[in-house]
């Protein structure tokens, strides 16, 4: 089989000529008994992994989800007796004390001695270095 046979195997419509001429490639489409125009196959759509469950999920089923989600919080706010605004305030004040705690860390690091912040600074490239070493690995199997 040569390049023209592939070609003609892939595009039969468009290499006709190609059939009228080489025997081989047209018995195989004769053994097929399938006509020239419907010799390829189209894919619509891909099909789908078996974890994903089979069926296609449906925009309309997420917007649901965030609705009930959204739905519950008012609900539990509604139960409690605190205003949406003012849980939402609460919320952010909660996290004021994470990012002080994130920033007194920053400057500590900051602040300390050289060595330190080379030590530190080698350890971040060894440690991203092996992260990406390891996402460039090919992936085994479940069966492997």
């Amino acid at each position: 089989m040569n390049d023209s046979c592939r070609r003609a195997i892939e595009d039969p419509e468009a290499n006709a000529a190609h059939l009228q001429q080489c025997a081989p490639c047209r018995a195989l489409f004769e053994e097929l008994n399938t006509p020239i125009s419907d010799a390829r196959v189209q894919v619509r759509e891909l099909p789908l992994a078996p974890w994903e469950g089979a069926t296609y999920r449906s925009w309309p089923l997420v917007i649901a989800g965030a609705a009930a989600m959204l739905i519950a919080a008012l609900a539990l706010c509604a139960a409690v007796g605190l205003s949406p605004l003012r849980a939402i305030s609460m919320g952010i004040g909660s996290t004021a004390i994470a990012r002080s705690s994130l920033l007194t860390a920053a400057d500590a690091v900051r602040n300390a001695s050289m060595i330190w912040q080379i030590a530190f600074g080698a350890l971040f490239l060894l440690v991203n270095t092996a992260l990406v070493f390891l996402l460039r690995r090919a992936p085994r199997g479940i069966d492997a």
